[in-house]
């Protein structure tokens, strides 16, 4: 019984030793120094990114703002639309659209288009091409509410971006009339 216990005692000695002695090199100086080295740099960074701040915002090395400066703020710029547009000839049609997606089509051609949605057909509405039309560039309509926005008349060479605002899926198909 006492071997057991001996070799028992020893055993538990020997692990408390080997937990105890873990590779840990560095000594608390070393850490001290360490971390003060580590905070300089930190400050430096600091320093020198406020004077990158001043610079790029015109001030003057006592802190103000040039007159030139002042007057050249830049605007943001427009949002541009990545929607590329399809060219009218003949019928067309886009594919569905989810809600928040957006499709668009030119209208070069003077004349009159029916427009609706192939899935839920009573949603119509018309779009008039001619000439001298206040309407013109890109113009933005709806589709909300099963119902496109109201008809428009536009010029020649007009992009039409619609979008989808309903839960549903919609398309917007095109057919000259005449």
């Amino acid at each position: 019984m006492m071997k057991k216990t001996g070799w028992l005692v020893t055993l538990m000695f020997m692990l408390l030793l080997a937990a105890c002695s873990s590779e840990d090199t560095s000594t608390p100086a070393d850490t001290e120094e360490d971390t003060a080295t580590e905070e300089q740099v930190e400050m430096e960074d600091e320093a020198s990114s406020d004077e990158g701040m001043m610079e790029e915002e015109g001030a003057s090395e006592d802190g103000e703002m040039t007159e030139e400066e002042e007057t050249t703020e830049e605007e943001p710029a427009e949002e541009e639309m990545t929607t590329e547009a399809e060219v009218v000839s003949g019928e067309v049609a886009s594919p569905l659209l989810a809600q928040g997606e957006t499709t668009a089509f030119q209208f070069d051609t003077v004349g009159t288009y029916a427009i609706h949605c192939d899935p839920h057909p009573v949603m119509q509405m018309t779009v008039t091409v001619e000439e001298g039309a206040e309407l013109s560039g890109t113009v933005e309509a709806q589709i909300a509410d099963y119902e496109f926005s109201e008809d428009l008349v536009v010029a020649p060479g007009t992009v039409i971006i619609w979008t989808n605002e309903d839960p549903v899926r919609h398309n917007v198909a095109v057919t000259p009339e005449g």
